[in-house]
């Protein structure tokens, strides 16, 4: 993957201004912020809406594992000292840690679904 001369970030090809001299190996944000295109030829800049979405999105993935592992750090610290709460809530533990992964893996292909309609299209031009 390529990196942007301004910011050195990497990103896919299709994030980048496409041409030669100055535009060359730029991304689409730090052009526009430099003065290169008009933010209407920045095909695949995200608004705030559509980055709240996806960020809203990936942030509905990964918080359950998220919190599963911090229910297994509260474990060890303190429920792992009560007799009764503490085996009872690592009898929990253990069937939610082998069940989040399963559920993750059989909802990949809707969170992909989701995801991909939360991104702009792209339209290569022909030679790229």
């Amino acid at each position: 993957m390529p990196a942007c001369r301004f910011c050195f970030t990497t990103y896919p090809r299709e994030f980048f201004i496409l041409g030669n001299g100055p535009r060359k190996d730029v991304c689409q944000r730090c052009g526009i912020e430099e003065g290169l295109i008009e933010e209407s030829e920045a095909a695949m800049l995200f608004d705030a809406g559509l980055a709240s979405s996806r960020l809203t999105l990936l942030s509905r993935r990964w918080a359950p594992m998220l919190w599963v592992l911090a229910l297994w750090g509260m474990w060890f610290v303190i429920l792992s000292d009560i007799p009764t709460w503490g085996m009872f809530s690592l009898i929990v533990l253990i069937i939610v840690s082998l069940v989040l992964p399963v559920n993750m893996m059989l909802n990949r292909a809707k969170y992909s679904a989701l995801f991909s309609g939360l991104t702009p299209t792209h339209q290569r031009p022909p030679g790229h």
